[in-house]
């Protein structure tokens, strides 16, 4: 019953890094452990046996042949190699004097007595950093190569098949073109609709009614559809999701789509053939956090709509009413912003099925405050903000005056006094003065294109809000 489980920096986490960087007018570098488990020691008693055949190819080996040989270092396939590179690494990083996050455990950031500071983000043999001072940062690299076998690889441009464009500017644009474009290749091409030259402007058909009416009658039927499509659906999904990470544009499609994975129909196929055409036609999008957020786009639509706001985290919430046609339930949606990008999106289906649309925008806002107190504790350490300084409170912005009405009253009534005790986070966060519930007009809420389908002109609107257009090239500016 071994604990063999090791942090590693989820894409909200690098995304909050990035942004912080570009607050900083900083840039990120990145580097690679070679080998990195082979540079751990074991830990516990952990023997292994030596294969014969080394004897037999190497003769200074054979008097190991067949002997329980205790190991020392780690070795790749062993399920604790994981958990001894972290501890490895953890150990000398606070050894050299590196505070780790008490929020996101692969952070670490270290102050200097020149005012300097150096942070790391680290995943499994992959590391971002950036410092405040090329003196601080050019020594934290000579030590840690003296410790690791490492390979510094300059400016950070690609993680996590990610592409990261660090501007002249300071601005810094993170996007998955690279992999969308081989998601279309590997899935449309596939089904034979190379051909198809139509501009798709929505990732779904607006006439798309996500239902398990139109499921396949049992799973033979199913795989007999998807080699007709040619067309793997749970694998395409996979590949989707995790496109999703980065593009808003298509969580609400991908939300709804991943519901059929087990035993999709015809409708299921088609709608997915189109949500890869759209991709096909829309490869070049990213999320672009702002060195200086006043021209971020995001920063000008609150304007326009009365909002001039001095915490650079905020967030956007909003939900449907009884969209799900299969249980009633409501899907809802938040996006998380910093510095002028999104940190952090989901479009979801919450649990209870709300009876009014206020309640369902109030259950979604719950949501959206739990996933802004994980970042916003992770965001008073990135700022190095004392643990007992009070945080601003986030600005979370409604289209529901009802909804901000119930989040801002203890008072229950009969409309009010079912809803389960769980979403009243809200309430208390607000009373706390954690969170402020902000209304916004439906036209500037950017959450609802995760709530339902929208009309091209519209889509075409909001992504201008949420997303960038992106280079087709690889090249870093500046």
């Amino acid at each position: 019953n071994e604990d063999k489980w090791s942090p590693t920096a989820s894409f909200r986490a690098m995304k909050m890094f990035l942004a912080d960087a570009a607050r900083l007018k900083v840039r990120v570098r990145q580097l690679d452990f070679i080998g990195a488990y082979l540079q751990s020691k074991a830990r516990g008693r952990i023997f292994v046996r030596m294969p014969a055949v080394y004897g037999e190819l190497w003769p200074e080996f054979k008097a190991y042949s067949g002997v329980p040989l205790r190991l020392l270092k780690s070795m790749y396939g062993m399920t604790q190699s994981g958990k001894n590179w972290y501890l490895e690494l953890h150990e000398y990083l606070i050894s050299a004097g590196f505070v780790q996050s008490s929020v996101i455990k692969c952070f670490y950031s270290k102050g200097f007595p020149d005012g300097s500071i150096v942070k790391v983000l680290d995943y499994v043999d992959d590391m971002l950093y950036y410092g405040t001072s090329a003196e601080t940062l050019k020594r934290f690299e000579t030590e840690l190569k003296a410790r690791f076998d490492l390979d510094l690889m300059g400016q950070a441009q690609w993680y996590l098949a990610t592409r990261i464009t660090q501007h002249a500017n300071f601005d810094i644009t993170v996007d998955q073109s690279r992999y969308c474009t081989s998601l279309v290749k590997r899935y449309l091409d596939k089904a034979g609709c190379k051909n198809v030259t139509r501009v798709h402007v929505t990732p779904l058909p607006l006439d798309f009614v996500p239902t398990i009416d139109d499921l396949a009658k049992d799973e033979a039927a199913s795989l007999v559809l998807q080699e007709e499509y040619n067309l793997d659906y749970a694998s395409c999904i996979g590949a989707l999701i995790y496109l999703a990470l980065t593009r808003t544009d298509i969580i609400f499609s991908v939300n709804k789509l991943a519901k059929f994975t087990k035993r999709p129909g015809e409708n299921h196929l088609k709608a997915l053939v189109h949500l890869l055409r759209y991709l096909r036609d829309h490869i070049h999008l990213g999320v672009r956090y702002y060195s200086d957020i006043s021209f971020a786009p995001v920063t000008k639509l609150l304007k326009e709509h009365g909002h001039e706001l001095t915490d650079l985290f905020y967030a956007f919430s909003d939900s449907s009413w009884n969209d799900d046609v299969d249980n009633g339930r409501s899907t809802g949606c938040f996006l998380i912003y910093y510095m002028g990008g999104i940190v952090d999106h989901s479009s979801n289906l919450p649990d209870p099925v709300a009876l009014s649309s206020a309640e369902a925008e109030y259950n979604q806002c719950c949501l959206a405050c739990m996933a802004t107190s994980h970042l916003r504790m992770f965001l008073d350490e990135l700022e190095s903000l004392p643990s007992e300084s009070p945080s601003p409170a986030t600005a979370i912005f409604l289209d529901s005056s009802s909804a901000i009405a119930m989040g801002n009253s203890f008072r229950d009534t009969k409309h009010t006094r079912h809803i389960l005790r769980r979403y009243h986070f809200v309430r208390v966060g607000v009373e706390a003065n954690r969170y402020k519930l902000l209304w916004i007009a439906t036209l500037g809420q950017l959450a609802d294109i995760g709530t339902k389908q929208l009309p091209g002109p519209l889509m075409e609107t909001m992504t201008t809000y949420t997303l960038v257009h992106t280079q087709d090239s690889s090249v870093q500016e500046g």
